[in-house]
């Protein structure tokens, strides 16, 4: 006979051997013992199987599953969860871990509170100096706000723009039941790195209710491990990225187009919510981390994947930003004044020749229309023009004149 644990863990692994054992021993070693450990190898190349069977071997809770071929993260954690037994699931990266007492104390939640989600906070720990930069703001991020959220509430809050969830599937604890269901309805194709919004949107659609959890720093998130955290982004990069935050969007769209997708009528609105946040996503990483003299041909490339207006509204948000940041300046001739006056006005330029790419007066996307009017009144605030319809664009430099010249 099967054992039926209370929780199921799973651990889905791909050719990062070296924190695996950390990581399972972290899980292993808990106070709660009533557990199964789900070892999902999307079909390695290095000594991860054999890894995942010295795990198996030392303790019976430890289940080892193989892929014959790679998949991809989407499809390794459906497996996992097609296998799992839980009464409750939850997922854990190869190369993260679990504080002690983390999984008594999520029961004792499941005690006291019925939910279909459990959100629980992360310990960053930082892999390199370039990680220690970012940890502040990761931990922020991932740090949820204690509450509980009811009913269609919780998709409407999690990919809000302000006072959401992060959406990430690990540091949470779910119901398997929902995880059976969402990973059932969810497509069986190749998603890595936006499968957890993917699968994210797909379950809070389903479930009725999410409890997040105070003070709860369980899950231990070693930011810079197995990634290419501070490494320089290239174009080809950027596309990349630019495609798979594309994918779990038409993803997402399929299903709320499907025969598993809850009866609700503001898909419309969720499905823009998503929307906007992987264009924010694309666009930041072009933005912060795509050297300059790159950024042409990135641009260029984001807007042969993504709608124009919707990129057009994330440079009217870099005009908002760095316009406001000027329009605060006591002196407004320092350096520092000076450089977000020329940044507002590049991005500016950059949005309006967008523009011309569509037709602004007939766009239905309203996060453009909001950042461009936004925008436009500190332009006027802070006197970097009167009118913006009349502005006369100023001398750029070369690359931005050229920038839509293809």
């Amino acid at each position: 006979m099967v054992h039926m644990p209370l929780l199921s863990i799973i651990i889905p692994a791909y050719n990062n051997s070296r924190y695996l054992s950390e990581c399972v021993r972290s899980v292993l070693s808990q106070d709660f013992r009533d557990i199964e450990v789900i070892i999902v190898d999307d079909d390695s190349t290095d000594d991860t199987p054999a890894v995942i069977n010295a795990l198996a071997l030392s303790d019976s809770r430890v289940r080892a599953v193989r892929h014959s071929t790679n998949q991809g993260t989407l499809a390794a954690r459906a497996t996992g969860v097609e296998q799992s037994h839980g009464t409750y699931a939850m997922f854990i990266d190869q190369d993260d871990a679990l504080r002690a007492e983390t999984l008594s104390r999520l029961i004792q939640a499941s005690e006291s509170d019925t939910a279909d989600i459990y959100h629980f906070g992360v310990q960053v720990e930082a892999a390199n100096p370039v990680a220690e930069q970012a940890s502040a703001g990761m931990t922020a991020f991932l740090t949820p706000q204690p509450r509980t959220i009811r009913g269609e509430a919780i998709l409407q809050t999690q990919f809000a723009e302000s006072q959401g969830f992060d959406w990430h599937l690990h540091h949470k604890m779910f119901r398997a039941n929902l995880l059976r269901s969402a990973y059932h309805a969810a497509a069986h194709t190749r998603l890595l790195l936006s499968d957890d919004l993917y699968m994210n949107f797909i379950i809070d659609s389903m479930a009725d209710c999410y409890v997040a959890l105070p003070k709860s720093p369980w899950y231990i998130y070693h930011l810079g491990r197995g990634d290419t955290l501070g490494a320089t982004l290239t174009v080809p990069a950027l596309h990349k990225i630019a495609l798979r935050d594309a994918k779990a969007l038409r993803l997402i769209r399929q299903f709320a187009e499907g025969p598993y997708a809850p009866n609700r009528g503001d898909w419309n609105n969720r499905i823009a919510d998503v929307r906007d946040r992987l264009v924010e996503h694309t666009m930041n990483e072009w933005k912060d981390n795509l050297p300059g003299p790159e950024q042409r041909n990135g641009l260029h490339d984001i807007l042969s994947i993504w709608e124009p207006d919707a990129v057009c509204g994330e440079l009217y948000r870099y005009v908002r930003d760095a316009a406001y940041a000027y329009l605060q300046q006591v002196n407004i001739s320092s350096p520092i004044a000076l450089n977000h006056r020329l940044m507002a006005l590049e991005y500016l330029h950059m949005a309006q020749d967008t523009e011309l790419r569509f037709s602004s007066s007939h766009s239905s996307n309203l996060r453009y229309r909001e950042m461009k009017d936004i925008a436009e009144q500190h332009l006027r605030d802070s006197g970097l023009f009167k009118n913006t319809a009349g502005q006369r664009k100023c001398s750029l430099p070369h690359w931005m004149r050229s920038l839509f010249s293809k």
